[in-house]
């Protein structure tokens, strides 16, 4: 296993990680992602969308990480799209600060995504 698997298995489950938790403790989960639901609000379908996309992206990056580097490489290179998007997200409904945690997936997937395309 390289460097660059073991770094995307590691995304891979903590993204599973991620989707069980917007499924099951939905608050607890939006506060985490850095947009917390209103106490008088209900939990929309908009978080049950994003436990659906954590997951299957989690599924995409194992076999991604199953084939060829260069797969991998841009796998993680496209993946990195999705954090930034949360980020911006992130950054237009909740505080600037909370954009971090966001911010940092994209930089890993970036590094993750180098190391691949150097083969390692």
């Amino acid at each position: 296993m390289t460097i660059s698997q073991g770094m995307t298995y590691a995304l891979a489950a903590a993204l599973v990680a991620l989707s069980a938790r917007a499924a099951f403790a939905p608050r607890g989960a939006a506060l985490a992602y850095g947009v917390p639901i209103p106490e008088e609000t209900a939990p929309t379908p908009y978080l049950e969308v994003k436990a659906n996309r954590d997951f299957v992206l989690a599924g995409l990056l194992v076999v991604a990480a199953s084939a060829s580097h260069s797969i991998l490489c841009g796998a993680l290179f496209v993946g990195t799209i999705a954090p930034l998007a949360d980020a911006w997200t992130v950054k237009r409904h909740g505080k600037a600060s909370d954009t971090a945690v966001h911010l940092g997936t994209a930089a890993y997937l970036i590094v993750a995504g180098a190391l691949a395309a150097s083969g390692h």
